[in-house]
Parts: C-alpha cells; structure tokens; sequence
C-alpha cells in the first residue's frame, strides 16, 4: 500500500488525466453504479426516521464573529447527531457491494467579450457579467499572474521587450498545489488542495481487513481553500490570510470584494460499517475548517448545524465558504449532507446543481434527475433560499441561467432524460422556474435520441445544441416564461461543446466536425463556426472553418471556456491548440480574425514545438498590445500585430 503522501501526491498529479478520462471512466463504472441504486436510495429516506426534527421555521440569528447575521428561513431537517449520522450510513451502506465499490472508485475532483472601448489587457471568459471566474492566469495593467504546476509567478508586462518574472510564489516544499487564482485591490487569492502528511492513520477495524484509500483520506483530512496575499509589494507577496475547507474544490466565484467558495468532501464510510458507534470517534466524521483572521486553530462543524436533502443520493458534505478579502471578518460557513457537481452564479444567487442516476427494477440505467440548490450571496455571506429538483441531467454550467425582468426573478435549466450513454433513449428538455424554483413552463422532449453538448442563454433567448448524426442547433424563445416554445432548428454535420455570443444576432460555436463511416459517426477534427441567428425562426450557419491541421487536433477551449481569449474591439479570437508530430507536439496558440462578410481567418500562430509537457501552451492573454503564451515552464512575448515573438523567457524547470 502506498504511503500517505505518495497517495495523496499521486491524486494531484493526476488530476488533468482524470479531467479528459472523465466520460470513459464513467462508463467503465456505469454497470458497478447500478448494482447499488437500491442501496443508495435509502440514505435519506431513512434520515427522516433517525433525524431529531429540528426544523427551522422562523428567522434563525448566527454569531459570525462578532456580528449577528439574520438568515432567511430555512425549512431544512439537520442530522442533529452522531448517533443520527451513524444511523443512517449504516443503514445506507450494509450492502457488500456498496463497501466494494467504496474501496475501489477512483478518485476525482472537480474543470467574455470585453466591452471597454480602447482595451489594454485581456480578462478571463466568464458566464455572467460582472461575475469573475478563478483561472489559472489574471491580467492587470501591470503585470501578469499565473498558476505553473506548484507555483504562481508573477511577470511584469509593463515593457515587453524586457518582460520577465518578478516573483514567485513556490509551493514545491508545502503540502499545497495552487490550481486557480483571483486578482483585486492589491490582493491576489490563490485557490488550491492542502493536504496533511504527518498524520498516522488509525485502523479502527476489529478484524485484520486493510483500510482502503478513502479511509486514508479521511484520516488526513486533505482540504482546499484560499490563501490571500497583499501584493502591494509586488515583488515580495505576503500572505495575509488562509481559509481552508475539509474537502475538495468544486468551483467559485467573486462577486465585487467578495468570494463565494464551493468544495464537497467524500464521507468515507467502511469503519461506520465495520464498526459499533461506541468504538468510533464520532469527531472523526465531522467537516473541519480553518480561517487564520479568527484563528489558528481547526474548528469542528457539529452535527446540528449540517443540513440535509431528502432527494440527495450521495454520502458526502457540500461546503460553503464566503468572505470579503478587505476586511477580517470570519469567513461564512454553510454545510450541508449531499453533493454538489455544478455551479451558476449570478449577482445575487448561487445555483448548485447535481445529477442523479435513477434505475429500474432490474438496476437497469433509465436516466436521471438534477437536484438544484439556491443560496443568496450578499457581502460574502450566504442565505437559503430553495431547492428542487428537474428531470434530466445538466451537460455543464451553461446548462443553467438567472433571468431578471421587472423584478421578476426566473431560472432556467436544460437537461438531458433518459440513458446518456445510450442515445436511442434520450429527449431533452428546458425547464423554467421561479425564484422558488417552481416550475412556470417548460418544452420537453425535443432532439429525441441525442443528448444536450452546449447551451447559451442571449436575452429571452436559448440556443441548445444536442448530437447524435447532426448538430441541430434549436433556437428557444423565453419570453413568455409559462410558454417557452421553439422558433426555430438549424442541422449540419458536427458539434458544438461550447456557444460564444459575438453580438446581439451572432454565435460562435467550438467543437467537432464529424462524418459518417459506414453506420458509425466519427469525429473529423475540430472547427469553429458562425452562427446568424438574426431570424430566430431560420438560423443559419453563416461560415465555418477547420481548426488545426488532423482530426488529432486538441484544444483546451473544448471543455474548458476560460482557455478562450475574445475581443471584439480588437477584432480577434485566440485560444491554445495541440496537434501530435510523431514524438513532439506543435503546441501553439492560435490567432484569428473575425469579418461577417469574409469569414475566419487565421492571422497566425505562436508556436511550441516540442517534446516536453511543460512547454506546451495553456493560455494566450494580452496587455499593453502585446501576447503572452504561457505554458509551465515556457513565456513568449509577441507583436500583437506582426506576431513576432520579441522575447521569451523560462519560469521553472523543464523535464
């Protein structure tokens, strides 16, 4: 058995594999999933027999810190105790086939246009205005900031001739990997995985069975969280503050100051099953968290202070952490039993999605439901607000959108039924609901056999692409919120994984282009097309063109939106692209040109070509007229307008 930290390092280093394996592994697991729906049915059903009661019904006051927080109401049941708790996963998790499963599941962790005139640095692609996405790069007026394995470097872009790294935030010798970061008000927030080595795992068996992964997990607690630096002194960044969360990192958002943090932790169960509740530390399976503005220490989040769903099929913790990076008010945390897969946010609401299979009788797959959460965002703290669940399963957070009309507060979800794996089984749907999340109106069951790869809300408008043989493109009116309808449905060869508006009568769609061998339909490498959709009742693909140069083309921008770099006052739209050449890979960004009338044309490339990994491009960005190709260990410095690379300079070891 591995060591601790060679398993807990062995996690992190895979994590980029496990992104692009994501669907094959889900098929793998597929079979082994739906022996256990029966098992799993049960968790929270039972909860009710176990549970204590405690309802919340009227205005609930916190202590957050000093300050008194007044909540919404929340009519949520609380797993009240240990005794509670043990209960339940006994209960749950009985069945042998649940406890193999258990101890051999992999484990994973969760993967806009710039409008001011006379644009002088690039900025993340983001879902919502005014609502900041953490990536692995952030562009100020001065320097540029980015996240290079278990680093973060900072480069000065003030002169591009003599750019180079100024400082470096090295986490080589910590037990902490950066993943993403934020960057305001001389604050820079680096979000990642912290792990803990020094603990000695305890075998609470009784008998001689080895402990499993998800038990050493659960011994170290690995956590993930933020760590804010003052980068006032850029050159020497000093941290200020640490909030870290027992569990894995799911997604964020910074909303003005204000940071909204979602993570899960697996709960891991085989010693519930193998043990009496008397020989468990009952602390043991209680979420930590630590917020260094309060205090050093760890603190415990007790039994009667988590939440739990009814219809949540998963034996995991879903945790909120919110705070203003200004100030050193404790951070808000919420807890609650269940999952969390995907996240929408808006100015004011978080929208936490989560799929669920659902089986028939023989455990056959028949599809599947997503279960939304609401939670209000002000001033970094978080409040209740309503839970529901649709039919059909989210593709990704552009599967969802807040719409705010008249003080008229709507959401909108579009989802794939039935088998997803299986397309003769499969309708789609758009589901509109209220800001209780109460369903208003809907058009179901349209691209019958094919399952949703992209949406894009624009307006009162929706334009979901679903795939099987052609790529229909449907064009839905939202308008009249309690009779959504289809106006219009455009079919050509291919598939669009990700909608970008270019203006108020154009889309742009990234993905693949496909053709038919024989009965199969197979891919035929990568295009991005042009969509008018100025008569929303007869949209139209207006030009497309081929991306790379073999249908071994890869880009990053095709599950991931913030690898694409827009503007259209610059007249550009860029984004990295891998093809192989034998042994090296032609690494390189991509760089084109946008004219209604002419189409896309390839202004150039800045390219790597190389056999190492750590050259291979990640992100193109811009400042003071000037591109940046960053990969882990590589930096190039290009005319924005000749593409004459004018520099480039190392920022860590090469392999």
């Amino acid at each position: 058995m591995k060591n601790n930290k060679e398993f807990i390092n062995g996690i992190y280093e895979k994590y980029d594999e496990c992104l692009n394996e994501k669907k094959i592994i889900k098929q793998r697991n597929l079979k082994r999933i739906a022996n256990m729906a029966a098992v799993v049915a049960i968790l929270f059903s039972t909860m009710i027999i176990y549970s204590e009661k405690q309802r919340e019904q009227v205005h609930k006051t916190t202590i957050i810190g000093n300050e008194e927080i007044e909540e919404n109401q929340i009519n949520l049941e609380t797993v009240g105790s240990f005794e509670n708790f043990y209960n339940v996963i006994k209960e749950k998790y009985k069945s042998n086939n649940m406890l193999q499963l258990e101890e051999s599941e992999s484990i994973t962790r969760d993967a806009s246009e710039i409008k001011e005139a006379g644009v002088k640095k690039s900025e993340t692609n983001t879902q919502v205005e005014n609502v900041d996405e953490a990536d692995i790069v952030k562009v100020d007026d001065k320097y540029i900031y980015y996240v290079s394995e278990n680093k973060v470097v900072i480069i000065d872009a003030q002169t591009p001739e003599t750019s180079d790294k100024i400082a470096e935030i090295n986490y080589k010798d910590a037990n902490f990997y950066p993943r993403e970061i934020y960057v305001k008000n001389q604050k820079l927030v680096v979000i990642g995985n912290e792990y803990d080595n020094s603990c000695k795992t305890e075998i609470m068996s009784t008998d001689d069975t080895a402990i499993t992964d998800r038990e050493i997990v659960q011994n170290n607690k690995p956590k993930s969280g933020m760590i804010i630096y003052d980068i006032s002194n850029i050159k020497e960044p000093k941290e200020t503050r640490r909030v870290m969360i027992e569990g894995s990192y799911i997604s964020s958002r910074m909303i003005d100051d204000n940071i909204y943090y979602v993570a899960s932790k697996y709960i891991a169960t085989s010693n519930i099953q193998r043990n009496k509740i008397e020989d468990l530390d009952e602390d043991k399976y209680k979420p930590v968290y630590q917020d260094t503005a309060v205090n050093q220490e760890e603190k415990c989040i007790n039994y009667d202070s988590i939440y739990y769903f009814a219809e949540i099929q998963d034996a995991s913790y879903l945790m909120l952490a919110g705070l203003n990076i200004n100030n050193n008010d404790e951070a808000d945390i919420r807890t609650f039993l269940g999952a969390g897969q995907y996240v929408y946010a808006s100015e004011k609401n978080m929208y936490i999605a989560t799929n669920q299979m659902t089986y028939g009788e023989g455990y056959e797959v028949l599809g599947g439901t997503t279960h939304l959460l609401k939670i209000g965002l002000n001033n970094g703290k978080f409040s209740f607000k309503a839970e529901n669940t649709v039919d059909g399963q989210v593709n990704n957070q552009f599967s969802m959108d807040e719409s705010q009309n008249e003080n008229t507060e709507t959401f909108r979800i579009a989802t794939t039924t039935g088998n997803i794996w299986v397309d003769k089984t499969t309708a789609n749907n758009l589901y509109i609901l209220n800001d209780k999340l109460e369903e208003i109106g809907k058009v179901e069951n349209f691209g019958k056999e094919e399952k949703i790869y992209s949406v894009r809300y624009v307006g009162d408008k929706a334009y979901v692409v679903t795939f099987k043989q052609t790529d229909p493109l449907f064009v839905i009116d939202l308008s009249e919120s309690a009779e959504p309808q289809i106006l219009g449905e455009l079919k050509i060869p291919g598939y669009s994984t990700y909608l970008h508006p270019y203006d108020e009568t154009h889309l742009i769609g990234f993905g693949y282009d496909t053709k038919e061998d024989g009965t199969r339909v197979t891919t035929n490498g990568l295009k991005m097309a042009m969509f008018d959709i100025s008569d929303f009742n007869n949209p139209q693909e207006l030009f497309k063109i081929a991306i790379g140069d073999s249908k071994y083309t890869y880009s990053e921008l095709l599950y991931d939106h913030k690898a694409l770099l827009f503007s259209k006052e610059k007249n550009i739209i860029a984004f990295p692209l891998y093809s192989s050449l034998g042994r090296k890979t032609n690494s390189r960004a991509v760089i084109y040109n946008i004219d209604l009338e002419k189409g896309f044309s390839l202004k150039g490339e800045i390219a790597n070509v190389t056999d190492k990994y750590d050259e291979n491009v990640k992100r193109i960005v811009f400042a003071n007229n000037t591109y940046y190709t960053l990969s882990n260990s590589l930096v190039k410095v290009a005319n924005m307008d000749t593409l004459e690379v004018i520099r480039e300079f190392t920022i860590g070891d090469t392999h």
